[in-house]
């Protein structure tokens, strides 16, 4: 018997309780992929798309018969693969519609405990992206989850304090920038690209729909975390949400930036190509930034390439980002947003007011 979107991501789980293979194709899983699913196809791209011309052609039973035809000499060992995954316990089985490519996966399993998933991926992602709604809903569901943002100004530390309240019961700590694999500004990026948008809304929805926790915890960002867009229902609740407000020396947020953005880059790539992906990062604000302040910064990188591992080389240019760019743009946008501070203060005393189980509905409280 086929199972429901509910069985495989079920509301409060903590986790999936079946394993999930993904038989789409490459390119359909690379245009929206499932959390925690094995992507393992039952065709390629290039056998998908003569099927697909052929059932243009000829219609369905033509298209099968190809099918079978092109997918058949590869079956044995894209049939042992689902094995895998199958033999260490329940599994469900997806295809694009819940149709004849999962049917016909289970059929060469032939493994008890295996069930396609009625409605596929897109009933997946339906249901998925309903249950972020009603999870965030809190006009119209008596239960939806509370939403705190952890505000701050560039380099206080919200990512540490976040990844830190991590093992907080009944809090999830939603890492946006994690999911996005960005660092949510010009200069964020990271090496490896960036999900699909699709891929994105999916991994955040999975994460609150399959959380127990009553609370959640994501960092201040932007409507967009690099180019991927926080999905709607998360990001009104968190325009509605009490901002906690870390706070932190520009010495010590100058040091972190030089940690994150100047020696690790360096020591994974080298000190040129840092030094590139800076000065490219620093001339995309330079409208911003302004012009001579963008040429000084760019001739302070030049600068400090013979000493890049010494902070002290770093501290003037960075300063003057975090000060003339980053402080302005971020102090502007909130208070555009016209929300107020519930709480402020340092990473300790920020991590010791979230981490009180005892939150329930917001009230405001002074900021420190």
């Amino acid at each position: 018997m086929p199972l429901s979107p509910d069985d495989v991501y079920p509301a409060g789980a903590g986790a999936p309780p079946f394993a999930l293979i993904d038989v789409r194709s490459p390119g359909e899983v690379a245009r929206g992929a499932l959390p925690g699913a094995h992507a393992l196809p039952l065709m390629s791209d290039e056998e998908r798309h003569l099927v697909g011309l052929r059932y243009a052609e000829a219609g369905q039973e033509a298209a099968i018969a190809l099918g079978y035809d092109l997918a058949g000499r590869h079956l044995p060992a894209r049939a042992a693969a689902w094995r895998t995954v199958a033999d260490a316990g329940p599994t469900a089985v997806a295809c694009w519609r819940g149709g004849l490519r999962s049917a016909l996966a289970v059929r060469h399993l032939d493994r008890p405990g295996v069930e396609t998933v009625a409605g596929g991926y897109k009933a997946l992602r339906r249901h998925l992206m309903g249950g972020l709604r009603r999870s965030l809903d809190a006009k119209h569901v008596a239960d939806a989850k509370r939403v705190d943002v952890l505000g701050g100004l560039t380099g206080s530390g919200k990512t540490e304090v976040l990844r830190a309240l991590g093992g907080v019961p009944d809090l999830l700590a939603l890492d946006l920038e994690a999911h996005a694999r960005h660092r949510g500004s010009a200069f964020g990026a990271e090496d490896e690209p960036q999900p699909a948008q699709a891929t994105f809304e999916n991994a955040v929805a999975a994460a609150v729909v399959l959380s127990p926790a009553a609370r959640i915890l994501a960092e201040d960002e932007s409507r967009f975390v690099g180019r991927r867009t926080v999905p709607d229902a998360l990001w009104t609740a968190m325009r509605a949400a009490p901002v906690v407000w870390l706070e932190a020396p520009l010495e010590e947020r100058v040091r972190r930036v030089f940690e994150g953005y100047v020696r690790a880059p360096a020591e994974r790539h080298g000190v040129a190509v840092a030094r590139a992906r800076l000065e490219g990062d620093v001339r995309r604000v330079r409208k911003r930034l302004g012009g001579q302040r963008c040429d000084a910064v760019i001739t302070a990188l030049a600068a400090a390439e013979a000493a890049w591992f010494d902070p002290s080389a770093h501290a003037g240019w960075i300063a003057t980002l975090l000060v003339d760019y980053y402080d302005k743009l971020y102090l502007r946008a909130f208070a555009a947003s016209g929300r107020t501070r519930a709480f402020a203060g340092d990473a300790e005393d920020v991590i010791g007011y979230l981490s009180d189980a005892t939150m329930g509905p917001w009230k405001p409280r002074p900021s420190a």
